[in-house]
């Protein structure tokens, strides 16, 4: 089976649900590897009908099989989470459900269940505070990969590594020198590390096109 890519649904009151259920309306022009979202189920089903997209869902255990993945229905691995309405303001009472289902998607890439995740948008106001920069520092830690995370943007054309990540223009300078430079090309080329994690990011325009 082609390894799936994990769909983190984010904050439950965020843009998150509408950029899954665009994802999934226009996947077949654009995409072609299965994918898994991680959230709840009843939640996303509310606002399915909320936003008028009629996308039929259906649940999937962490055991799931390629038939599982395929199909008109959108797979979700549902993570508990109480909430009656479709959407609310955002706050700090949804922190608990979106670190649930991170460990979730950490727990199936260790597994090397899936190839990579996405993390739909989060407020790191709420969800971070000041303990972490972003969740590329997150990550790093929970997965043991601290202070050797290595950002990449990928371009068939250019590919860029940033050496500093969610810290002000103002700090950069500071932050900059030849052995950070030899360790960030190091992390990339070694491939024994503790476990690999791959973060993908959406194609906003295919996203929001139409």
């Amino acid at each position: 089976m082609t390894k799936p890519i994990a769909i983190i649904a984010g904050e439950p009151n965020s843009i998150s649900s509408e950029i899954i259920f665009k994802f999934w309306k226009y996947r077949k022009k654009f995409y072609h590897k299965p994918i898994v979202i991680i959230g709840n189920a009843k939640l996303l089903e509310l606002q399915n009908k909320k936003l008028r997209y009629q996308i039929p869902i259906k649940k999937v255990d962490l055991n799931f099989k390629k038939e599982n993945l395929i199909g008109n229905k959108l797979p979700v691995y549902d993570v508990k989470f109480n909430q009656n309405k479709p959407f609310q303001k955002i706050s700090n009472k949804s922190n608990k459900y979106i670190f649930e289902c991170f460990d979730v998607a950490l727990m199936l890439s260790k597994k090397k269940k899936i190839l990579g995740l996405i993390n739909c948008p989060i407020s790191k106001e709420f969800l971070f505070k000041e303990k972490y920069q972003g969740i590329t520092e997150y990550l790093a830690k929970k997965s043991g990969s601290k202070d050797n995370e290595v950002m990449l943007i990928y371009n068939k054309k250019l590919s860029v590594s940033p050496l500093t990540t969610h810290i002000p223009l103002s700090q950069v300078s500071t932050k900059l020198s030849k052995s950070k430079i030899i360790k960030n090309l190091k992390t990339k080329k070694n491939e024994k590390t503790k476990y690999n994690i791959y973060i993908f990011c959406f194609h906003f325009k295919l996203c929001f096109s139409n």
